[in-house]
Order: structure tokens, then sequence, then C-alpha cells
């Protein structure tokens, strides 16, 4: 018994006649018949009676009928569990925020590319996660860093600012203007200890929560604010400069605690993603 034999008969059965049964399975009508015979022969009970316009089925073929609908279904399932089966790999990340969109993007689309059935999740970077995107500050004591890539600090001014004409600006250029700070900047300490140091008074107009507020009041004519340079790679409405006596920098990475198993590609990924990023600098 096989399931073209099952086939075979579950079509007869269900047409009630071998040649409209040959004609829906594609072959002749003495090739259907002998299927059902040799079915017949292996049970030893008779499936249908045949008669001059058809044929019907006895007790045994009744019986017969739901049970080889299920193997055949069955059979299908199995088939379709295999051919369509892919191994669900959960994995959830936390961003820290205003991180650049792009990259962060890039990075994902790298991930989901390249590690089959990665189930992602991107969630808050002080939530519970198998990895974090976060700057090297921010790294815990359970935690290993792996760079992905590196930031410099920048001011943001206005397009028609008086110091937008400068290659290079001093902190004591800045001295007294006004300024937009963030809630979240991971170079704040080293930012209050360089103005400290110089006696630069910092005249905050406003305090953001991001750096997309920040740089829309920086174009706006409101003041300045000290914002990572690819923050601002897509913004054509101000313009940024280096603060020549004093280097800030923020180091982005993918933070992953040293005990926990890691999908085996996932280093390569970042290895690789902070190359590119590199050779494209």
């Amino acid at each position: 018994m096989d399931t073209r034999t099952l086939r075979y008969f579950i079509t007869v059965y269900e047409e009630l006649s071998l040649s409209a049964a040959a004609q829906r399975c594609s072959i002749s009508q003495p090739s259907i018949s002998a299927a059902v015979q040799q079915l017949e022969k292996e049970l030893d009970r008779q499936l249908f009676i045949r008669h001059s316009r058809g044929v019907n089925p006895t007790y045994s073929g009744k019986l017969l009928y739901p049970y080889a609908l299920k193997v055949l279904n069955d059979i299908r399932t199995i088939k379709d569990l295999f051919q369509q089966e892919t191994i669900s790999l959960p994995f959830k990340i936390g961003l820290m925020p205003f991180l650049s969109g792009e990259r962060i993007g890039q990075f994902i689309k790298e991930l989901l590319n390249s590690i089959e059935g990665l189930d992602l999740t991107i969630v808050d970077w002080n939530e519970a996660a198998d990895a974090r995107i976060i700057s090297s500050t921010m790294v815990a004591r359970d935690e290993r860093f792996h760079k992905l890539w590196q930031d410099e600090y920048v001011l943001a001014l206005p397009e028609n600012h008086s110091l937008a004409g400068k290659k290079n600006i001093k902190l004591k250029q800045i001295d007294g203007l006004p300024f937009i700070s963030r809630t979240f900047c991971d170079a704040v300490e080293s930012w209050n200890l360089a103005v400290q140091k110089q006696g630069i008074k910092i005249n905050t107009k406003a305090v953001v929560s991001n750096e997309e507020y920040a740089l829309d009041m920086v174009a706006s004519g409101l003041g300045i604010s000290l914002v990572p340079s690819h923050s601002t790679a897509s913004r054509s409405d101000i313009v940024t400069r280096n603060i020549n006596d004093v280097k800030l920098e923020r180091v982005i990475g993918l933070a992953c605690k040293i005990d926990q198993p890691l999908p085996f590609q996932l280093l390569t990924i970042v290895d690789n993603f902070r190359a590119q990023i590199e050779s494209s600098n």
C-alpha cells in the first residue's frame, strides 16, 4: 500500500466513476482500475461495487475513506513542516537614545540578512536584552564591548551665525553665547570639565530631550549646541565646526553579557560593519 494507491482510491470514492477518477488523476482508466484492485487484494476486502453507471463504495470502502484521507493529510503536513521550517532565533537588542538612525538601520539590516531565522526585538537600552548598542561610557561590569563606530562631537551653529565663517572654533569664542543643552549627552562630564577649566560661561537657553530637537532649535537661530557629528549628516540647515582646544568623542558598540552565548555570526558581523564604517571615513 502506498500513497499513490490511496490517492487513486479517494478519487474513485469521490467521483463514483473509474473513468472520471482517471481523468481527474490524468492517468488511464485501466491504471486506476488496477490500483484499486491491488488495494482490494492487499486488504482482502471489496471496496467498490462496479455497475454500468460507475461504482458505489462498499461498507469496507466507506470505512477506509476517512482513514485514507487522514493518512494523506498527515503526510502532506509532514512535508510542509520540513519544507517551510525555519529555526526561530529570538534576540533582543537594547538601544541607547539618539543614535544615528542611518547606521543603526544598516547594522540591523546586516543582522537580519546574515542570521537565518533571527527574531529581532528592539528595546530601550535599560531594559533586559541579549545585547545593547551603547556608548563605551555605559558598559556594565558584566559586559564585553565590541566597537561599531566612533563619533566626534562638534558644535552645531545656525547658517548665519557669526562663528559660521570660521573653520575651527576655540572654547573661549562661545563664552556667554546662547546654548541648547540636551538631557542625555554621554560627553557631558568631559564637556563640563573642559569649560570649567577655561572659565567659560555656558548660557543655556533651552534643555531638550534629544539631538533632533536641539538641531531644530539651532537651525531656527535660538543658539548653538554640542552634538555627535554623525547626527548632523542629513541636516542642510545648520553648519558644524570642530572645537580647536577640546576633543570630545564617543565610541558606539555592541555590549554583550560576558557569560551569555551569542549567535555565532554576530561578532563577525560586528567586525565587518566596523571595517565598512572605517573604510568609508
